[in-house]
């Protein structure tokens, strides 16, 4: 039986970004940025250190989280909406004012979650 070992973090940002680990981090950076904007960015980052510091096995997690999340329903507020409804509590404000304080990557977590629930209810009736 063969493993194939998967790529390292750095590995895929310098595939992506190219060779030099400083401007690949970067280019890294800049590109949550763009994907996150302002309608998925919960702004919770320590100010002097920056995204800069963060993990490239982090920050390329949120990249894909920030894509799904933009493309499955568009903005942290339709989540949070979705998952008040799949909850069958669209109307309980203080439920989604709770949900509202979790980070996006948690909350993208809990919709996966939900939806696949609520889709095999659905699917035994």
């Amino acid at each position: 039986m063969v493993h194939l070992m998967s790529n390292s973090p750095l590995s895929i940002v310098k595939a992506r970004f190219g060779d030099d680990p400083k401007k690949a981090k970067e280019k890294l950076v800049a590109a949550v940025k763009k994907v996150a904007g302002k309608d998925l960015w919960l702004d919770r980052l320590n100010e002097e250190k920056g995204l800069q510091h963060v993990s490239n096995s982090k920050l390329l997690h949120l990249e894909q989280v920030f894509e799904a999340v933009a493309g499955a329903v568009g903005s942290r507020d339709k989540l949070i909406g979705e998952i008040a409804k799949l909850k069958g509590r669209p109307k309980d404000e203080d439920y989604k004012i709770r949900l509202a304080e979790e980070s996006t990557p948690s909350l993208w977590d809990r919709y996966q979650a939900v939806q696949s629930n609520s889709s095999g209810k659905s699917g035994s009736n």
